[in-house]
């Protein structure tokens, strides 16, 4: 029975040709080419990857879109990645394969189809997509795999517990998917009731999440609340975005009460904020800039207790990645001319100083095709070895250096 219950879930579009109804093929092929190098650890008695490192990666994705009729709706997706770097560099940094609540998965790695997370080169799959909706009159019900994403912070989403980016992160184009039965309600006038059950693994109940949120305007202003548990934690949050002035204010806060139907472990109850304000400019083609202080509850007070948060329900349940507690953030983006646009953006971490910056530009060199450049800058003290283990001195004095360039072709 969960065997045929998990086939429903992940592949309802297998069926969809079948149903008739228009079918849409859609994808991309990117090409990213890195100059990486690796951050050293000062003191450390054996060999480290130094100096910079080639890493190429190439990612194809095919997504496939059936209009169903009747309301109905599927939608697939499938994409291969194949990445390429010298073995010193890939025994230091290995590759993941895995995706969280996923009820069940092909193994990812193709080539080699064991031992790939440190090879020199490995092929990965990934089935990324596979759900039908279902929109009747009243109400809009997803089943399968689908994105799934929360928040309106720029740093950082507080609510966003399931699957989000790091700050940091190039390729942020498609939200991993996650398998879940989700049904919206809308309420009056631009209001939402939301409500989702993602099953887990192997439908696992400790290893699952259900979440209940509900948006909708009151002065102005939007305001969506939302409660969440995921792998027997409880968190509950708010989302606030409001114009003043020609600006965009926001505020988003989450409570995160730790082993709440599992074993109670208040040590790692956390709180997070983010709160901000977006401007455009209105510059060149215009520019749009943002500020941003983030908390960061679930991190340490100093760099002294960065290496004992990786322990916390914050950052093995909650997909919490910064590693400090007060953050200030900045960033801009701008149309310098119809075919060519710039950002940039910054994190610093305001305890011990270090911060990281993001800098890229785009051109859209023809129709459907993007050329880009750009660079990750960590700045900040490197760790060191005291003989036992590596010390942090900074946060993102643990962070790789690396300057980039990639292609995208969409067809």
């Amino acid at each position: 029975m969960k065997k045929l219950l998990t086939l429903l879930l992940l592949c309802p579009a297998l069926a969809a040709p079948a149903l008739a109804g228009d079918l849409a093929l859609k994808g991309y092929f990117k090409t990213y080419l890195y100059s990486l190098e690796p951050v050293e650890v000062r003191n450390y008695p054996l060999p480290q990857p130094a100096g910079a490192h080639a890493v190429i990666e190439n990612k194809f994705r095919l997504k496939t879109y059936w209009d169903l009729g009747a309301g109905l709706r599927a939608e697939g997706a499938y994409e291969l990645v194949f990445t390429a770097k010298k073995a010193e560099l890939a025994a230091a940094r290995p590759v993941s394969g895995g995706n969280g609540y996923r009820v069940s998965d092909p193994d990812p790695f193709l080539s080699p189809s064991s031992g790939g997370e440190t090879k020199a080169s490995t092929l990965i799959q990934n089935l990324d997509r596979a759900f039908i909706t279902w929109s009747p009159a009243a109400f809009d019900l997803y089943a399968g795999r689908q994105p799934l994403a929360f928040g309106s912070g720029r740093t950082a989403n507080p609510t966003d517990i399931l699957a989000p980016y790091p700050y940091g992160t190039i390729d942020t184009e498609e939200r991993r998917g996650v398998d879940a039965l989700r049904a919206k309600v809308p309420r009056g006038e631009m209001g939402e009731l939301d409500a989702g059950w993602l099953p887990g693994k192997n439908w696992s109940a400790g290893s699952g999440a259900g979440f209940l949120r509900g948006k909708g305007i009151f002065s102005d202003t939007d305001i969506t609340l939302i409660s969440a548990l995921f792998r027997g934690n409880l968190m509950a949050g708010a989302d606030i975005e409001r114009h003043l002035g020609g600006a965009m204010l926001r505020a988003e806060a989450a409570q995160v009460w730790a082993g709440t139907f599992q074993e109670r472990s208040q040590g790692d109850d956390f709180f997070r904020l983010t709160a901000g304000a977006e401007y455009n400019f209105g510059l060149l083609g215009g520019t749009d800039a943002w500020l941003e202080y983030h908390y960061n509850g679930a991190g340490a007070a100093g760099a002294e207790g960065y290496a004992a948060r990786a322990a916390r329900t914050a950052y093995t349940e909650a997909n919490v990645s910064l590693l400090g507690r007060h953050y200030l953030s900045a960033g801009a983006a701008a149309q310098l001319s119809a075919l060519v646009s710039a950002s940039a953006g910054v994190l610093v971490n305001l305890h011990d100083r270090s911060f990281y910056a993001l800098p890229s530009l785009e051109w859209n060199a023809a129709e459907d095709l993007y050329l880009s450049a750009g660079a990750l800058l960590p700045s900040g003290q490197r760790a060191s070895f005291n003989g036992l283990s590596a010390v942090p001195s900074s946060e993102f004095g643990l962070y790789d250096r690396a300057f980039y360039a990639a292609l995208r072709k969409y067809f």
